[in-house]
């Protein structure tokens, strides 16, 4: 089954990705891959997935970045498998992810 909080509402672009995150709650840790990253919020495969509405402290690492990057996030959709999370807060470090994303975006496009 399906639960999400909102419809797909998404702004800005998302980004194919390859990483791993931690979701951390009240109801403990969750492991999970990333799928695809925005400003706005994260997809990931992820085992069990936190409540729908649960905030969270999310670690990020992508595959080839240097430096983890930490946000909090609220989950907003959850599927058997998968995990959907909207951004909180507009981390620095996140930005700085999204600029090195976007550059190996346009790279492959020379």
């Amino acid at each position: 089954m399906v639960l999400s909080m909102t419809g797909d509402r998404r702004q800005g672009r998302r980004y194919l990705v390859v990483g791993t995150s931690v979701i951390s709650t009240s109801e403990g840790q969750f492991q999970a891959d990333l799928i695809n990253l925005g400003a706005g919020g994260m997809l990931a495969f992820c085992d069990s997935s936190p409540a729908l509405g649960e905030e969270a402290e999310v670690r990020l690492q992508l595959q080839d970045y240097p430096l983890e990057v930490q946000t909090r996030a609220r989950v907003l959709h959850s599927a058997p498998g998968l995990v959907g999370l909207s951004f909180l807060e507009e981390a620095e470090s996140l930005e700085e992810v999204l600029l090195w994303l976007e550059a190996g975006f346009l790279a492959c496009l020379i």
